[in-house]
């Protein structure tokens, strides 16, 4: 596989690597300046050329991956061929590595309807992943439509799933540190995802689309069954707990953003 599929790959699957570059040579060397690979911490894409200088390149490059921090990062390093690899080419090549990290900003939508709809519009701006879940095709189709508007501009990953039965296995399907919005048609299963998001426990946040009078009442339902007043405190009900708006689709959908940005703001 090439560098740039494996690129791709790794963004789309949303896995951390880092592109290799070849910046400058002096003398003899395997390959000339421009060329690429892909290292992740399983696997390789391209060579520089094969030999000692690819394996330091790769042990250098995962060494990065296993660091502990996740700061976007562009090194350079450079090789004496003879000296220090006893490779009988016996030039000098400077690498750069640039690391690209995957993203740990996940944001995981219940429901498809008109507010998601607008969600959707922001979101993909973002650079975060997106993933709206619902029971119904055709607004999972629409909301398509609003992901397919975004354009040249587009940075978030949008995805759509098509949810059957069981609302808590799709939760425990979700990414780990996730931001959890919940907006679908039916007040029953908002409580049955509220509930399991939170008995996660490991949400960064837990939005419910609520009149006062259903914040009141779900949490109420959610104390009986046993959640404990820290429990709830993970619950944001109604949306816009860091900005207040109105009530039309846009607006909570803005609330809704404001407040996991504001969260993922602090995390970061």
């Amino acid at each position: 596989m090439n560098w740039l599929k494996a690129l791709s790959l790794h963004a789309e699957k949303n896995t951390s690597c880092v592109l290799v570059t070849i910046v400058e040579l002096k003398g003899s060397a395997p390959r000339v300046v421009g060329t690429k690979m892909v290292v992740s911490l399983n696997d390789i894409a391209d060579t520089l050329g094969g030999g000692a200088l690819e394996l330091e390149a790769i042990e250098h490059a995962r060494t990065l991956l296993n660091a502990p921090t996740s700061e976007p990062l562009i090194s350079h390093k450079e090789f004496a061929l003879g000296t220090d690899l006893t490779q009988c080419c016996g030039g000098r090549v400077k690498l750069q590595f640039d690391c690209q990290w995957a993203s740990d900003f996940s944001l995981q939508v219940f429901g498809a309807g008109h507010v998601a709809q607008e969600v959707a519009r922001i979101v993909q701006r973002l650079p975060c992943r997106a993933t709206f879940h619902d029971a119904r095709s055709e607004w999972l189709e629409k909301l398509k439509t609003c992901i397919d508007g975004g354009g040249a501009s587009s940075h978030a990953s949008i995805n759509t799933r098509l949810v059957s039965e069981n609302p808590y296995a799709y939760v425990e399907s979700c990414p780990a540190n996730a931001y959890y919005a919940v907006m679908t048609h039916s007040h029953e299963l908002d409580m049955e995802l509220v509930e399991a998001i939170l008995a996660r426990g490991d949400a960064r946040y837990c939005g419910l689309i609520a009149s006062d009078s259903k914040a009141v009442s779900f949490r109420s339902r959610l104390k009986r069954k046993g959640f404990t007043h820290t429990e709830l405190e993970g619950l944001t009900a109604p949306m816009g707990l860091h900005f207040k708006t109105g009530n039309t689709p846009m607006e909570v959908a803005i609330a809704m953003t404001a407040d996991v940005l504001h969260i993922h703001q602090q995390k970061s």
